[in-house]
């Protein structure tokens, strides 16, 4: 039987089988993609923002403050980006988002550094917020690593715990690209970081 060990709350260990993953990743993307007046953009829409962001020479202001706010908007806190555009001038936030890019695009990616660059930001000093953003600017490298999966699969809301999470979802990515486990993301052929970790955060929320 193909799985993956999970250790859960109080060390408790679960499978959570191969095919268990698409299903749960297309959970996530159901309840990230919801229509309707005033729903944040979903997940389709940000990859394809930060991708032209990172690939954006120079960097276009408007752009990276939209991108702040509408991830920020996904992560169910809008008002955070209030306090980053108001408490970072405008030079600081680009060249730490700069650096962060720069660094993730490294051979191998830099995530340590990437992370503590985008922490420098006043208000994305959380590895939460610090890490989504980065997971829309490089899918294929970052998960995101909240309080919700931090405390229910045991890994440090810190820098060490985040590349912990991270090598963890590159090594199960990789196991269910080598068993030929077909993708539910769109336009995807491929298991990246982030998708396993959207499995896991529809799992630890019991989305079906």
């Amino acid at each position: 039987m193909d799985g993956f060990p999970i250790t859960a709350l109080l060390k408790q260990q679960v499978i959570l089988l191969h095919s268990d993953f698409p299903v749960l990743l297309t959970a996530h993307l159901r309840q990230s993609n919801k229509a309707g007046p005033n729903v944040p953009k979903g997940t389709q829409a940000l990859e394809a923002d930060g991708y032209t962001l990172r690939t954006s020479s120079p960097m276009v202001w408007a752009n990276l403050e939209a991108f702040i706010k509408d991830v920020c908007r996904w992560g169910d806190y809008a008002g955070i980006s209030g306090r980053v555009l108001k408490n970072n001038a405008r030079s600081h936030i680009k060249s730490k988002v700069g650096n962060a890019i720069s660094l993730l695009s490294f051979t191998p990616p830099d995530l340590a550094g990437a992370l503590n660059s985008v922490r420098e930001i006043k208000g994305l000093g959380s590895v939460s917020f610090a890490s989504k953003h980065l997971r829309f600017l490089f899918p294929e490298h970052c998960p995101v690593l909240d309080s919700i999966l931090s405390s229910r699969l045991l890994y440090d809301l810190s820098t060490d715990g985040y590349l912990l999470f991270a090598s963890a979802c590159q090594a199960m990515a990789e196991e269910l690209n080598k068993a030929k486990i077909s993708t539910t993301f769109p336009g995807q052929s491929f298991w990246r970081p982030s998708d396993v970790e959207a499995a896991l955060y529809a799992w630890v929320n019991e989305w079906k």
